[in-house]
């Protein structure tokens, strides 16, 4: 199993696909599934040429001991690590998968020079099976490789539900960034009346560092740490992401999971996601949608609304992808 493993200097810095990659190993340890570990995490390693230089060598050595090699990865894995890995498994005669994380991957490969284009190819022809986060990734590199399936975002199933009456309380999580929408949901913040509260979560990015939250009705709460990420959901009622460009987002899954109907734009891997009965998509960088869209919940759909959410959680269960996981390899567990 190769992948990145939480930030040892500042686990505060956990992404979302360090998430999924321990949530996977979690899985495994349930199942009683033996692997090795390899962590691709350079923040793990003195600087990024020993890091890579060190997965090498551990993937050259371990993979003497194992029946199958497994990569989780990003875009820049896919071209530094992933090729090396599908090169010495064919070698060795052993089976490899390889799994991407995000959404964007056919931007990634469709604006790559001729000679990455060629590395990408080899590896995706040259893998056992290949993993892709969204449906569209699968239908776009189905034609390199047949066994090409879909492994989405997932997260454990919660005891943890929203309660209560619909207050009108709105809450985005993630990073505070102009690419999220940041700018778009705080001029919204501005048109509505004293009675919505929205609350922002997350590190601040530096195209936001100079911007005064005091001016918008909106309200800058800080970073979140990812344990408290259900808990903080459970006390709001309706997740906002009016994002610019996403795959599948953890934390539409995260709000789905608690009850939260979601406010998110038409992008192609949130489409996928959700539909109108749980949720409410804009048009990216629209204000008076996002403002309409806020305006549109109330005490009468609400429930509705989040019963819904309820159910489309479902497909991105870890116990009931995990083991689709699995079995689209041939292995029980």
């Amino acid at each position: 199993m190769i992948g990145p493993l939480a930030n040892e200097k500042d686990p505060s810095r956990t992404g979302g696909i360090i998430v999924l990659f321990e949530d996977l190993l979690s899985q495994c340890r349930k199942r009683n599934i033996d692997f090795l570990l390899i962590d691709t995490n350079k923040a793990n390693y003195p600087n990024i040429f020993l890091a890579l230089l060190l997965i090498y060598f551990k993937v050259f050595l371990l993979s003497f001991r194992v029946s199958h090699i497994s990569l989780h990865g990003t875009a820049k894995d896919y071209i530094y690590i992933a090729p090396f890995v599908v090169f010495w498994s064919k070698l060795l005669r052993k089976q490899s998968s390889l799994r991407k994380f995000a959404g964007n991957f056919s931007e990634i490969y469709e604006s790559s020079s001729s000679l990455k284009k060629k590395l990408l190819e080899f590896t995706l022809k040259n893998s056992y099976y290949n993993f892709f986060e969204t449906k569209y990734l699968v239908n776009y590199f189905s034609a390199l490789n047949q066994n090409t399936y879909w492994f989405p975002n997932v997260r454990e199933k919660t005891v943890k539900i929203r309660e209560g009456a619909y207050q009108k309380k709105f809450i985005f999580i993630g990073s505070v960034t102009q690419e999220k929408g940041i700018k778009e949901l705080l001029d919204a913040s501005n048109l509505l009346d004293d009675s919505f509260v929205i609350d922002i979560y997350g590190n601040i990015a530096k195209d936001l560092q100079n911007c005064d939250f005091s001016m918008y009705k909106a309200e800058y709460k800080g970073a979140l740490r990812s344990e408290n990420v259900l808990d903080t959901l459970c006390q709001y009622d309706v997740l906002i992401l009016p994002s610019y460009r996403e795959g599948y987002p953890g934390v539409i899954i995260e709000a789905l999971s608690v009850g939260l109907p979601i406010i998110a734009t038409k992008l192609q891997g949130i489409s996928e996601m959700v539909d109108e009965k749980s949720s409410i998509l804009i048009e990216p960088r629209n204000i008076e949608q996002l403002k309409e869209a806020i305006e549109s919940i109330n005490e009468y759909n609400y429930k509705s609304f989040s019963l819904n959410s309820l159910k489309a959680f479902e497909q991105f269960d870890s116990d009931v992808q995990t083991e689709i996981f699995f079995q689209n390899m041939g292995l029980k567990c």
